[in-house]
């Protein structure tokens, strides 16, 4: 395979209807937290490391959720391949969570309104939430 492969791991936290996403300073979409799986580190430790960094989030997680493939950064469109494995977690310290630079803010966003396109959200969770994963 050519060019940049990268495989990237997260939770999707959902409680009463509303997924917990966050945003940084490099894109204008509302994403779930995660991020790059480091070298020898399996999906689920990438997955935890990613929320503590991003949110200081801690989780439990419950199962993996279809994978998805973007063929381009979803913000610069530079050609590369992105693996995502999300798992569908549960939040164990809500109370705890704040943005941890560069993430800039955390919100509790309606997964209906996402359906009917009030958020601007990342390719990934629209594609999680088109497969009916997100319930």
């Amino acid at each position: 395979m050519e060019g940049k492969f990268i495989v990237a791991s997260g939770p999707v936290i959902i409680e009463d209807g509303k997924l917990l996403v966050d945003k940084d300073d490099k894109d204008d979409f509302y994403k779930l937290p995660g991020g790059t799986v480091k070298e020898g580190e399996t999906l689920e430790e990438g997955c935890h490391r990613k929320v503590k960094e991003e949110i200081n989030g801690e989780v439990e997680l419950i199962k993996p959720l279809s994978p998805n493939i973007l063929w381009e950064n979803p913000q610069t469109k530079e050609k590369m391949t992105i693996v995502l494995i999300n798992y569908l977690a549960k939040l164990k310290n809500k109370d705890e969570i704040k943005p941890i630079a560069p993430t800039q803010e955390i919100k509790w966003l309606d997964i209906e309104e996402i359906k009917q396109g009030k958020h601007f959200v990342s390719p990934n969770t629209k594609a999680l939430i088109e497969k009916e994963d997100l319930r």
